[in-house]
């Protein structure tokens, strides 16, 4: 299903920004609707869209959290620090795909990429709050070493490890196959069926939908 401009999901309002070619890539906004605090994940690149989108959206920005360290999902996080002095948050097996981004960006791409100045790095176990709405972390491992998903009742966040009609690759610095085909069938088992799957790339889709495609 394509993705709206704006979407009402239980406590929460989810923007997206679709950034610019060549990654094409959604960065989310998560805005918690009655307190108005808001966190950004993934921001692969367009930094102003970004920023007018959070201003918009009028409440403080929290913070910011990387699905995985690919540059294509954190192209703009230095530029948003800068604006905003908030902290990124990533897993702790991203760290060496996180700093190691700007070169990773220039040989896929040739574009330039500024890490983020500074991470916080989370375990497996982490979870976070937005606006006093507990949200968690499901570590699915495969597309990168410390890929995650994040959880909310309802709805979850899955960057590259899984698209409407298919999987990230596993072909990049860090990939393992097996490790994705056991993240995707462990997260698809683990969500209730009618939730609904947000990706990097691509519109958006349900577990349901999920299990019938992965068989």
């Amino acid at each position: 299903m394509p993705i709206a401009d704006s979407m009402a999901i239980g406590p929460f309002t989810l923007d997206v920004v679709v950034t610019d070619p060549p990654w094409f890539e959604n960065c989310y906004i998560l805005r918690h609707t009655a307190s108005g605090a808001q966190a950004v994940f993934d921001p692969g690149s367009s930094p102003e869209r970004i920023a007018a989108k959070l201003q918009a959206g009028g409440g403080a920005l929290d913070a910011i959290y990387l699905t995985h360290g690919h540059p294509d999902h954190l192209g703009a996080v230095a530029a948003l620090q800068a604006r905003f002095g908030v902290a990124c948050h990533a897993h702790r097996d991203e760290r060496s795909l996180v700093e190691g981004a700007a070169a990773l960006s220039m040989a896929l791409a040739g574009i330039p990429v500024e890490p983020p100045t500074g991470c916080e790095w989370f375990e497996n176990d982490a979870s976070f709050s937005l606006g006093g709405e507990a949200f968690s972390v499901f570590p699915t491992p495969g597309h990168t070493p410390g890929g995650v998903c994040f959880v909310f009742p309802g709805f979850a966040l899955t960057g590259d490890t899984l698209f409407q009609g298919g999987i990230g690759r596993s072909d990049l610095p860090g990939g393992d196959p097996r490790k994705l085909d056991d993240s995707i069938t462990r997260l698809l088992a683990a969500l209730p069926r009618e939730t609904l799957l947000f990706s990097g790339h691509g519109p958006y889709w349900t577990i349901r939908e999920a299990r019938a495609w992965w068989g």
